[in-house]
């Protein structure tokens, strides 16, 4: 909003000045000037700003990967006592990360009186870290005002339709309105997920009806597979465990581990 008033006043000054000395003819193409040239500096002065805001949460971020690789190389050198242990070390390095990234969105505040849209943006960065610290109500009033256009985000909202006890026409309204702009392995995952929920809504119809429009858009293997279980009557092996982390960041399911053999030591 404020890049916008600024270049107006630019653009006003400019033509002014330019009308009282030469005319209105150069008033009107310095007074045009003026205002292109004062929100093209203003836009790459905010881009700059936004750009380095990013980078410190990326920082953030990656830094909390490496400790977590690092972290898991060591079990491996140096097995823990119990998988549960190691499950909590690894999650709370997780939280600390999101939690200094959602310290860190707070930087962007002072930018949003010049971009009206950015604040939407950052709205649909805090939902998802409130979701993966799995504060699923603060995530709900942040996806309530985000401008959600990433499949994550999209799949996430949709997660909190079903926590939220209403997989009725709110979600289905949301659904329909972003799947249109989904292709590829994005409509795949976006339309799996809202299968997935309508199944457990016990509404298969709509959820084959989901996936069999998702594959004019994309031929997911996950997806082919999952179609054809529905397709089939196998509605109880529908999975999508092929997504992997995309699937179990949403905490609709816990991935299965297989119990480990113990080794038995050999005689020396």
């Amino acid at each position: 909003m404020l890049t916008l008033l600024i270049a107006l006043a630019a653009g006003g000054v400019c033509g002014y000045f330019a009308a009282a000395e030469w005319g209105w003819l150069w008033g009107a193409i310095c007074g045009v000037f003026g205002f292109f040239a004062a929100q093209l500096t203003a836009g790459l002065l905010l881009r700059g700003a936004v750009k380095r805001r990013q980078e410190r949460i990326q920082t953030i971020m990656q830094t909390a990967q490496q400790k977590i690789n690092k972290q898991i190389n060591l079990f491996q050198i140096r097995p823990p006592s119990g998988m549960r242990a190691a499950q909590q070390m690894l999650e709370k390095l997780q939280n600390d990360a999101a939690r200094q990234a959602l310290e860190a969105t707070e930087s962007f505040r002072p930018l949003y009186l010049w971009n009206v849209m950015l604040k939407r943006q950052i709205s649909a960065m805090r939902g998802q870290l409130h979701y993966q610290l799995k504060e699923f109500k603060k995530a709900s009033e942040c996806m309530d005002k985000a401008m959600i256009l990433d499949p994550q985000s999209i799949a996430i909202r949709m997660a909190l339709f079903y926590r939220d006890g209403d997989t009725g026409a709110a979600l289905d309204k949301f659904y329909a309105a972003k799947i249109r702009r989904a292709k590829g392995d994005d409509a795949a995952f976006v339309a799996s997920v809202y299968a997935w929920i309508k199944l457990k809504q016990g509404d298969e119809a709509a959820a084959l009806a989901a996936l069999t429009a998702a594959k004019k858009n994309s031929d997911h293997p996950v997806l082919l597979e999952n179609h054809s279980k529905l397709v089939n009557g196998k509605a109880k092996q529908y999975s999508l465990a092929g997504f992997g982390d995309l699937w179990y960041a949403l905490y609709l399911e816990e991935p299965k581990v297989k119990p480990q053999r113990q080794r038995q030591g050999r005689p020396f």
